[in-house]
């Protein structure tokens, strides 16, 4: 084939009109205009667009409105690009309105890529329940570009579907330089309809979802379902005050990134909701400038980190290692217990306060072997007569005993070895068995015990002096 026009058009020959064609078919984007298509916004150019994707890998949609009435479908490594915001698709019978959205009810999808390695480029993308879909229907769903879009007025502006099969996924596609406008209830969704994976390792760059006050139902971005590596970095929404969340992460959600999210809205709107069950999402460097919770941990489980992100804690980290650290304020989680007669400490809080008012209480330490260098703090916090006893799994306690923590005060503090609890700190009423007794004579009670009175402490001390003195510890 000829590489350049003077190799066709030569001064003083004839042409080769063979070479001619084919330099000129080389060149060629097909258009929906050479198959029929009238881009009035009026007439109805799916079966051009259709014709000319057929026709060609790569399809050019010159300015102008191209109203269609079903799904334009994208196939293997197919191209559907425009010259911009004067290319626009229109999925819907009323033409694009600028001052407020129009909702189309019949429902059908604007765009559906239905393979892998197709693009979207340079377009506007006006109505549609969805803008645009990406699922595994005829091949895995990868490697998918959409970039410089814009999509107004579709229920749901960007859907990644994992679909029917785990062989077909939806993985590794890329979305940037996005605009989702007054979207009518999610800006972007990742979801599995049926028995396929979830939408993994899609990364989402300046993509923007923007309500524009209208109405909005849902989230800026929802991901229902999504695992490993799916990222969002230098993303926004800014959405009206009836919006569920700027960002929503699903139960079925794992290890997804969040990184430079601004977050927007005048009514009690969260920045980032993280429904129970989602876990390892990384937040790095959040803006909220929501009625609502910057981050809103709706279990409280804290299967997240977030760095320099929420407020008033900026930052929540999980199993960290530090080599050198200068802390100025150090708060430990605390656990308040009352009205209980028996409990398992929970290692994730450092401090437990138990209440023993109501009647003795139990506190059995937990497993030691997954806790190595766990240290954990039980006191006694009420000035009741009833007593709080320390034990652990199995029998005994920390140091193979039970603690009985009985006066106001009394506290224990253990840590694990991995092996067993250990006491490294405490103040309670001790057994008289583990006092030095030489003479083999049986304390009746603790140096200290309830109710003692100060004659019964001497009286103790005595026969301890005297103990020593026949043992000849002392003189």
């Amino acid at each position: 084939m000829a590489s350049a026009i003077d190799d066709v058009l030569i001064p003083g020959q004839p042409v080769d009109k063979q070479r001619l064609r084919d330099y000129l078919r080389g060149r060629e984007i097909a258009v929906p205009q050479s198959y029929g298509g009238i881009p009035d916004g009026v007439s109805d150019c799916s079966d051009a667009i259709d014709a000319a994707l057929a026709a060609a890998p790569t399809v050019l949609l010159v300015p102008g409105t191209y109203r269609v009435s079903r799904p334009v479908v994208l196939g293997y490594g197919q191209t559907l690009m425009g010259v911009g915001e004067s290319s626009v698709l229109q999925a819907r019978p009323d033409p694009f309105d600028g001052a407020a959205p129009i909702y189309s009810q019949i429902g059908w999808n604007a765009v559906e890529v239905v393979d892998g390695y197709a693009a979207i480029r340079n377009l506007r993308i006006v109505g549609g329940a969805s803008g645009i879909k990406l699922f595994g229907r005829d091949g895995p769903c990868v490697k998918t570009v959409v970039e410089n879009v814009s999509i107004w007025d579709a229920v749901i502006g960007i859907v990644l579907d994992g679909y029917e099969s785990p062989d077909r996924p939806c993985y590794w596609n890329h979305i940037a330089r996005t605009l989702v406008a007054r979207p009518q209830l999610h800006g972007v969704l990742l979801t599995v309809d049926s028995a396929g994976d979830t939408p993994n390792a899609n990364k989402f760059h300046d993509v923007r979802v923007y309500s524009l006050a209208a109405p909005m139902a849902g989230c800026g971005f929802f991901i229902s379902a999504g695992r490993f590596n799916n990222s969002f970095v230098d993303c926004e929404a800014n959405l009206h005050p009836g919006a569920e969340a700027c960002f929503r992460l699903g139960f079925a959600t794992d290890q997804n990134l969040i990184v430079n999210f601004y977050a927007e809205s005048l009514g009690p709107v969260p920045g980032i909701r993280i429904d129970g069950g989602s876990q390892n999402t990384a937040i790095l460097n959040l803006f909220s400038a929501t009625g609502g919770a910057p981050i809103w941990d709706t279990t409280e489980a804290g299967r997240y980190t977030a760095f320099n992100a929420g407020h008033p804690v900026k930052n929540h980290l999980k199993r960290t290692e530090l080599t050198e650290a200068r802390i100025g304020r150090l708060e430990l989680e605390t656990a308040f217990t009352e009205g209980m007669a028996s409990l398992t400490l929970d290692p994730a809080r450092t401090i437990h306060l138990i209440s023993a008012w109501t009647g003795p209480v139990t506190a059995e330490l937990p497993d030691p072997h997954p806790l190595n260098g766990v240290v954990l703090v039980v006191k006694k916090s009420d000035s009741g007569p009833h007593a709080v006893t320390v034990t652990q799994a199995g029998g005994g306690g920390p140091d193979a005993d039970p603690v009985r923590l009985g006066r106001p005060g009394d506290h224990v503090v253990v840590v694990s070895n991995g092996a067993a609890w250990h006491i490294i700190a405490a103040r309670y009423d001790r057994p008289a068995a583990v006092w030095p007794n030489p003479s083999g004579t049986a304390f009746t009670r603790s140096l200290n015990a309830d109710g003692s009175t100060l004659e019964d402490v001497r009286a103790v001390l005595r026969a301890l002096i005297l103990d020593l003195k026949n043992a000849g510890i002392l003189s």
